[in-house]
């Protein structure tokens, strides 16, 4: 079975991707301008539903629109599997999923999409898929339809975000079929609903379906609209520190991080582990001025270290060389007490419990 799928459009040339590092940056977390999706996606309807239409599993596909040039960049799929995470990478760098090349203001690496795994959720056909957007610590985040700037974000439904100038289509998929007319889509569009996580009701997509979406006018009754989504904006990994622990924060474990260069530890709270945890050689990842990873192989941003149903699990962030599990490749592990993960073939991360998370 396919687990990710991924169409770049014409002038979306990863092999040509420079890699080079970020040019310009969004001011600190100012207020956006509001982005419109609809009308986009009334305009490049054809194109979406093409990606829609392909994707028959469960899963979450995304439909990247360059606002500025007033095109699909690109699209991606991924697969909701069963007892495992699955995940996509958004931004510049040529080993991203979702290669977004012509931004400056984008991040090498800027955002995750974390599909969670595959259960009983109780949506149609099963097809109602929770799943998380993260921020990489980029300092610009991405933008919700009410121009709130977001660390990070889950949802159950489709989202609609702004990275840069690329609006970001997010649609679960496996469910229902979207048709290919347009004001008979518009109607089938649920209601986004942008809350805050101190604000979130745990129940409320499981709830009756709210009507036809604001804006349309279509008699046809055999139309049927899916369900109201919810995103719910949470904290993000948001600051850098070498001990991952907040103020007070109970050590569930530690990083033991080494490599020819030397050896580092970083004690880590549950707080921190929820939120998420970026190793690598950059400034904006918790293993900043970490000796051990000071090395070329190892990524600026090589790692995402994040805690989904009791499980630590290591994502390989569009690292130029990918981590490895007893000398095999992965993109995504479940990491175990006292397991080992290869960084770049030049360094290693070795997790340690200290109390269950």
């Amino acid at each position: 079975m396919r687990t990710r799928v991924i169409e770049l459009a014409d002038g979306q040339d990863r092999a040509g991707a420079g890699n080079l590092r970020t040019m310009a940056m969004v001011g600190p977390r100012a207020r956006a301008e509001r982005p419109r999706p609809l009308p986009l996606i009334a305009l490049r309807w054809r194109d979406v539903h093409a990606t829609l239409a392909s994707a028959r599993e469960v899963g979450v596909a995304v439909v990247a629109i360059d606002t500025q040039r007033d095109r699909v960049a690109g699209s991606m799929w991924i697969a909701a599997k069963p007892g495992m995470i699955n995940v996509g990478v958004v931004g510049r760098h040529g080993q991203c999923d979702l290669f977004l090349d012509g931004d400056a203001g984008l991040s090498l690496r800027h955002l995750v999409l974390i599909v969670e795994p595959a259960t009983d959720w109780g949506g149609p056909g099963g097809a109602d898929v929770r799943y998380r957007l993260i921020d990489l610590r980029t300092g610009s985040g991405f933008v919700d339809e009410t121009g709130r700037m977001l660390e990070a974000a889950t949802a159950l439904g489709p989202a609609f975000v702004m990275v840069g100038r690329y609006l970001l289509l997010c649609f679960p998929t496996g469910g229902e079929d979207w048709p290919v007319e347009l004001d008979l889509a518009m109607a089938m569009l649920p209601e986004r609903i942008y809350v805050d996580e101190r604000d979130a009701e745990p129940d409320r997509w499981q709830r009756q379906r709210r009507g036809f979406a604001e804006g349309t006018n279509v008699e046809d009754t055999s139309v049927k609209p899916i369900g109201a989504s919810v995103i719910t904006a949470v904290r993000g990994p948001a600051r850098a520190r070498i001990a991952a622990i907040d103020g007070g924060e109970a050590k569930v474990g530690q990083f033991e991080l080494t490599s020819r260069l030397g050896h580092d530890v970083i004690d880590v709270g549950a707080e921190a582990l929820r939120r998420g945890l970026l190793l690598g050689r950059y400034s904006r990842c918790d293993t900043a001025g970490a000796r051990s990873l000071a090395l070329e192989r190892i990524s600026r941003v090589h790692v995402l270290v994040i805690e989904i149903g009791g499980r630590v699990w290591m994502i390989d962030a569009a690292s130029t060389n990918g981590i490895a599990v007893g000398g095999k490749s992965v993109r995504v592990h479940a990491i175990g007490d006292g397991e080992r993960v290869d960084l770049g073939g030049a360094g290693a991360v070795c997790w340690r419990v200290d109390r269950a998370i």
